[in-house]
């Protein structure tokens, strides 16, 4: 759960004090719990919910939602996020590097939307924003991701040597 917590925070401490704050609610709400099958799921959604209210309580939220959304974006239906990483070098932890370095709101909603799966209505809810800004937003990670992932990739080739 330290990884899902990660995802929705900046740094490591954040992370931790989201999870004690998940596990917090778990422990309190068991009783709640109707099918021990499902805990393990269960037990993510407090998670993934607890680290958004932590993320809302710990940003200047209302500052972090004041931008422009450019009408070529505002009228697309769906944002595909995807990234073949089967034949890449990059491990998982690289790539979650340049997650981390997203935006605040456009790392939330590629996590929440690409990652977790939740639709855009479902990421505007739980992130007070509309579903347009959430399209806005995973676009804008889409979009970032791929420059970034361009950038490694140019400095990552291997140096072509000449014969002398």
């Amino acid at each position: 759960m330290i990884k899902v917590c990660h995802r929705y925070t900046i740094n490591e401490d954040e992370a931790i004090e989201s999870l004690n704050a998940s596990f917090l609610k778990v422990v309190k709400n068991l009783g709640a719990l109707k099918d021990v099958d499902s805990i393990g799921g269960w037990v993510k959604q407090i998670a993934v919910n607890t680290s958004i209210d932590f993320f809302r309580s710990k940003k200047k939220y209302t500052e972090r939602n004041r931008f422009t959304i450019d009408t070529e974006y505002s009228t697309v239906e769906h944002t595909h996020f995807n990234f073949d990483f089967t034949e890449s070098k990059m491990d998982s932890r690289e790539i979650f590097k340049l997650i981390q370095q997203l935006p605040d709101m456009t790392r939330e909603v590629l996590n929440l939307a690409a990652i977790d799966g939740y639709s855009h209505r479902e990421v505007a809810n739980m992130l007070n924003i509309s579903e347009e800004a959430s399209r806005w937003h995973l676009h804008k990670a889409r979009k970032l991701m791929i420059e970034k992932l361009e950038q490694i990739n140019y400095t990552h080739k291997p140096k072509k040597y000449e014969a002398r």
